[in-house]
């Protein structure tokens, strides 16, 4: 069933890609490359989609998807340097991509190379003999983050199984055993910032869950497998383990809280692989890994839309196209869960979040996770920065799920920009889009969060099941700080958040997830209902709900602006529409925001 189900989406995924694959044009600029209909533009790593491709034409037998292939790697080596790397993109010279490039290209060659030509498969080889030289040579110069070394062991590997040279084998454990230095003791990666080893005065490390899971578990599992490792496979499956503490029971990955949240895209993250190359792979190892591959590939099957992986499961409603870099790259991971295979049936089980119960706090990177009645919540006081307001601290709620209605509140970057320019979509909504629920107020042109503060504290609540109590000082994006905030979290049958800003009128947001589509009522001034599916959500709050009905959205010409009496607003990190409610609090007063969640 999990592998149909993979194979499904993977044809449905490929027959897109083949259909975007520019064969008109016979410039050999553009030629073969995979136009992305949200960017405009041919992305440089378009080519991570050989392996896939060679996968189904083997399995289907269907020659579309061999002449995909070998178009792709020719458009591709105008994307190779004079010293044999990649660059990222036709505008962007960084190069640690080709650690991702020569993996691909390694396994097409290895489980598929028999459908091609000699001579196509003598330029396949001679191009994969020159980049993994390339990268047994600079792999320890690229820099980056800690995801590109940690994967380099995986590239080592496939090409000691290709090139039949020992030293590849032998710097592939080393890279391995180094990898694992790399682990907290809570059984995270760091090393997504820089430095690897940075420790910020709380003790935090810089972690990501999106590119631990979707890029360096899942190499780290690719290595064990062809080098036939059993003490890495233990230690990955020990930290992939841990890992699934921050799998949310709908198969999303929460990491509204990461250092590269820039790219949080609920399923995952915008650029790498996909969590199937580690959790499926495995999935007849643990019952948990089999709940991780399947709930996660459900998530993005959910979010996929005329055969191209959206980037959350509310792009299509907010009007937001699809970049065909999730595809692409979210394509490699279903290949190599099917490539590898896993003993069907397989055990099903729970995810540690369907049945946690408390708080769960995690000192390396100062997150705690509360469950209690259904509610799942992360707040974060973490204080690394990877980029200016780049995700949320100062005991900000990141992350708000229920069991009834799926998620209800999801934090992104303070101020949304494009960190990685080539990597990132430019949304049809500007000016202030945060989603983050925060306090805030405006003094002499400077705009004061809470969830700028690094120096925030959070606590537990004595005698409560799953409540927490922050203090700390509102800062602005420079982290000056001006005056106190408490904010308080309680996760019982209704949802209480309660707090005040000391010595200043204030606001406090918070944006509920809402889809276009969801019927949203006024009750009255402090209350509102959202139905969603088959739950009612009502919000009610001690003092009057405003919502922000600014229209920033561009427009077309000719277009009407429409300005919604309940207006939705779009962040591209996480994906989700949300009503932008927020109230006003006079000097010193407090407020108490309670969500309740029913089913129809």
């Amino acid at each position: 069933m999990i592998q149909k189900f993979a194979f499904d989406l993977l044809k449905e995924w490929c027959d897109k890609l083949v259909e975007l694959q520019i064969t008109q044009i016979k410039d050999p600029n553009i030629y073969g490359g995979i136009m992305c209909p949200s960017c405009a533009r041919i992305h440089g790593r378009c080519g991570d989609a050989i392996y896939p491709m060679m996968y189904m034409a083997d399995k289907t037998g269907d020659k579309k998807y061999l002449d995909c292939a070998k178009l792709l790697f020719d458009w591709s080596e105008r994307m190779v340097r004079p010293d044999d790397c990649y660059n990222n993109d036709t505008n962007h010279e960084w190069n640690g991509i080709t650690v991702f490039t020569q993996i691909q290209l390694g396994e097409a060659l290895l489980y598929h190379g028999h459908l091609l030509e000699n001579s196509i498969s003598e330029r396949w080889r001679e191009r994969f003999e020159r980049t993994s030289e390339y990268l047994y040579i600079h792999i320890e110069e690229i820099g980056g983050n800690v995801n590109y070394p940690i994967s380099c062991c995986a590239s080592m590997a496939v090409a000691s199984k290709i090139i039949k040279d020992e030293k590849y084998a032998k710097l592939a454990k080393e890279l391995a055993i180094k990898a694992l230095h790399y682990l907290t003791d809570e059984g995270l990666i760091y090393g997504e910032g820089h430095p690897f080893e940075a420790v910020t005065p709380k003790g935090c490390r810089p972690v990501d869950i999106g590119y631990n899971v979707e890029e360096s578990l899942p190499n780290l599992v690719l290595y064990a497998i062809l080098m036939e490792d059993k003490e890495v496979l233990e230690a990955v499956m020990k930290s992939m383990e841990a890992h699934l503490s921050f799998m949310l029971p709908d198969g999303a990955w929460d990491n509204s809280w990461g250092t590269r949240n820039n790219k949080w895209s609920y399923w995952g993250s915008r650029t790498s692989d996909g969590c199937q190359g580690a959790y499926g792979i495995l999935a007849d190892r643990r019952p948990e890994f089999a709940a991780a591959a399947m709930k996660n590939m459900q998530l993005l099957r959910e979010c996929t839309q005329d055969g191209l992986l959206y980037g959350g499961t509310m792009f299509d409603t907010a009007g937001e196209p699809p970049c065909v870099h999730h595809t692409f790259c979210h394509a490699k991971a279903l290949a190599a869960f099917l490539e590898h295979g896993i003993k069907e049936p397989v055990v099903v089980g729970n995810l540690p979040r369907q049945m946690a119960h408390g708080i769960q706090y995690f000192p390396t990177v100062h997150i705690r996770l509360m469950a209690n009645y259904g509610w799942r919540a992360t707040v974060s006081d973490y204080d690394y920065e990877y980029s200016s307001e780049g995700h949320a601290t100062g005991g900000a709620l990141t992350m708000l799920w229920n069991a009834k209605i799926g998620p209800v509140m999801a934090a992104s970057m303070g101020e949304y920009s494009l960190v990685e320019p080539n990597n990132m979509q430019l949304p049809g909504y500007f000016e202030d889009i945060c989603s983050t629920s925060r306090l805030e107020y405006w003094d002499d042109g400077r705009k004061y969060r809470n969830i700028n503060d690094l120096c925030a504290e959070v606590k537990e609540i004595e005698g409560k099941t799953a409540s927490l109590i922050v203090k700390g000082t509102m800062c602005d994006g420079k982290k000056n700080a001006d005056i106190p905030y408490e904010i308080s979290y309680c996760a019982e049958e209704n949802f209480i958040v309660k707090g005040k800003c000391i010595g200043k009128n204030s606001r406090y947001y918070f944006p509920i997830i809402a889809r276009s589509t969801d019927k949203v009522s006024k009750m009255d001034d402090y209350t509102y209902s959202i139905e969603r599916d088959d739950a009612c959500m009502t919000i009610h709050c001690s003092e009057k709900i405003e919502v922000n009905n600014k229209y920033p959205r561009k427009r077309k010409l000719g277009e009407k602006v429409s300005i919604e009496k309940i207006h939705r607003m779009f962040n591209p990190v996480s994906g989700f529409e949300f009503i932008p409610f927020y109230i006003n609090l006079e000097k010193d007063s407090s407020f108490e925001v309670v969500i309740c969640i029913e089913e129809k």
